[in-house]
């Protein structure tokens, strides 16, 4: 392979003497088959002549993206940081690959000098307001007019989105909280200098001494997306910060992630990590592998894989359809193409009717297209249905990883080809595994065929918000089938699970389910007489349980036992 080098000397000789610019260039020129190597030093990433382009990232707000390292129509690349830490300062995305095969990201620490969440300490509350104390120098502000402002270098934010109450010392969400959702500007008032008095209408008074943060930011600027891409490896790649999810993926055949962490620095005061989801994946296809990694404090879930329905908006004639995408984050991502196979469901019931083939797909606009089927399909007028392309499924393995202190959940899976979880710790405050899929809200799409959970410990700790049950299956119709389960299989087998107030398993519309050998820890004092005690489940075809074993409480952080 070809070697290029990026050294700080090669910065300042530059013709910009800009990080961002300087980066731009050398991938521009990049052949096929490069290796570019970073000398180790620390890199501040500007979007002052950062490449731009308007990006429709699914589950993100679209938009103009100032990108640092943008890679696009490129071969065999490898870019390594050789342990470089990327300083991204305002509203830079880091990195963008774009038509790419095999290409390398690793080895690079991705922070933020001015981060898009601020924090304070609580040192007072009321019916209406807290206190909080605010490290100016990290997380700059200004108040003005009973107003909060949130300032850095090129950064500027008035509005917010919400607040969240962490605890200090573990940097997680405090017990059985409720998010507090502003999705406006804040009224404060500043007391004295670092001292600001938050009024907002508390439904749960925060704690005296723990941190209330407050994230002033859209879903604006991811650290990594990788957009119809094959053979993606992202490796030894420690995210501590970006504006929204720390990896996205969509429409991407096989990536894979080796010892990526995304979790907050441990010798920082900060509480919190990533503003959304740590990794996420969208009409992925190929595999999904995700091994010896550690993702936590993250303002949202672990990892998200699904696809996404697009709505029958009209339908013109049997072979021709107007397609809607529902949901604003998610505008401007087609993911149907010429020569898809999809699948027709009935909006209300999620039941599959028939299949079809793409054989023209026109953008009308960012929101609308329009479809040409193979074959004509006959359609009830007096129903709405939803189509899925069923081409961009991923296999998923998600072995050997670290994840929780976050809010939220921990994986959310939603895939038509087998999933693969085990040898997890997973310690999140909601359900630790959601299997969701809706076509109501955010229409993420994917019936399950077989999900195996097995090995991992289990444990959340809000019993109260973000899910139902430690293992969630809650498919969302508006109308429940007698007759036809949604998802397919799923075995949880050999897996250590710490019980508190909520369920181990809660489900619907699902054909099969196993549990088996799994010691179940209670951290209550009763224990269950009836397994529907612990496993709440309606319209299962087929259940299956045995070995499962009550065991003493231990921590959660011994070596299991076998």
């Amino acid at each position: 392979m070809k070697e290029i080098s990026i050294t700080t000397e090669l910065i300042r000789n530059s013709r910009l003497q800009d990080v961002s610019y300087c980066i731009r260039e050398v991938l521009e020129r990049a052949e096929d088959d490069t290796y570019i190597t970073f000398e180790k030093a620390d890199y501040d990433l500007r979007s002052r002549y950062a490449y731009q382009d308007i990006s429709f990232i699914s589950n993100n707000d679209s938009g103009v993206k100032s990108i640092a390292f943008f890679l696009k129509n490129k071969k065999n690349i490898v870019i390594d940081g050789g342990g470089s830490h990327l300083n991204g300062i305002g509203r830079i995305l880091p990195f963008y690959i774009s038509g790419c095969e095999s290409v390398t990201i690793r080895n690079f620490e991705i922070d933020y000098q001015r981060p898009f969440t601020s924090q304070g300490k609580i040192l007072k509350t009321g019916p209406d307001s807290v206190t909080l104390e605010i490290d100016r120098s990290e997380y700059p502000y200004v108040v003005q007019n009973g107003k909060i402002r949130f300032t850095g270098d090129d950064y500027e934010s008035s509005y917010v989105l919400g607040m969240l109450e962490f605890e200090e010392r573990e940097k997680r969400p405090a017990g059985d909280i409720y998010d507090y959702g502003v999705d406006a500007s804040l009224c404060a008032r500043e007391v004295e200098e670092g001292i600001v008095e938050i009024i907002y209408p508390f439904c749960n008074q925060p704690t005296i001494g723990n941190i209330l943060t407050i994230k002033h930011e859209k879903r604006l600027v991811p650290a990594i997306v990788v957009d119809r891409c094959e053979k993606v490896l992202i490796e030894n790649v420690w995210i501590k910060h970006a504006g929204t999810m720390g990896i996205v993926a969509q429409l991407t055949r096989d990536i894979t992630m080796d010892r990526v962490g995304v979790y907050a620095d441990p010798c920082s005061l900060r509480v919190f990590s990533v503003n959304a989801d740590a990794t996420h994946f969208v009409n992925c296809a190929g595999t999904v592998t995700v091994l010896n990694s550690r993702f936590e404090n993250m303002f949202d879930d672990v990892i998200n894989v699904h696809g996404n329905y697009l709505r029958v908006d009209k339908v013109l004639d049997e072979k021709h359809l107007i397609l809607e995408i529902p949901h604003f984050q998610q505008e401007g991502f087609f993911p149907v193409r010429k020569g898809n196979r999809i699948s027709i469901y009935e909006q209300m019931s999620m039941l599959k009717l028939g299949k079809a083939v793409v054989k023209e797909f026109r953008e009308i606009n960012r929101k609308y297209g329009e479809l040409e089927l193979e074959q004509p399909y006959t359609f009830d007028r007096e129903k709405t249905f939803c189509v899925d392309q069923t081409d961009w499924y991923p296999r998923v393995i998600f072995r050997g990883n670290r994840c929780g202190r976050n809010r939220a959940r921990g994986l959310l899976l939603t895939s038509a080809k087998e999933m693969m979880i085990e040898d997890n710790l997973i310690d999140s405050e909601g359900s630790c595994i959601k299997v969701n899929s809706d076509m109501k809200k955010w229409y993420e799409s994917g019936a399950v065929s077989r999900l195996v959970i097995r090995h991992n410990r289990l444990r959340r700790h809000n019993q109260v918000n973000w899910g139902n049950a430690i293992i969630d299956v809650d498919p969302g119709m508006l109308q429940l089938s007698e007759e036809a389960a949604f998802h397919g299989q799923i075995i949880i087998e050999d897996n250590d699970i710490f019980l508190g107030r909520t369920p181990l398993f809660y489900g619907y519309s699902l054909r099969e389910l196993t549990l088996r050998n799994n010691r179940i820890f209670l951290e209550g004092e009763e224990v269950p007489s009836e397994y529907s005690d612990y496993v709440k489940a309606h319209h299962v075809c087929m259940l299956q349980m045995e070995g499962n074993t009550f065991c003493e409480m231990k921590d959660l952080t011994e070596d299991r036992g076998e």
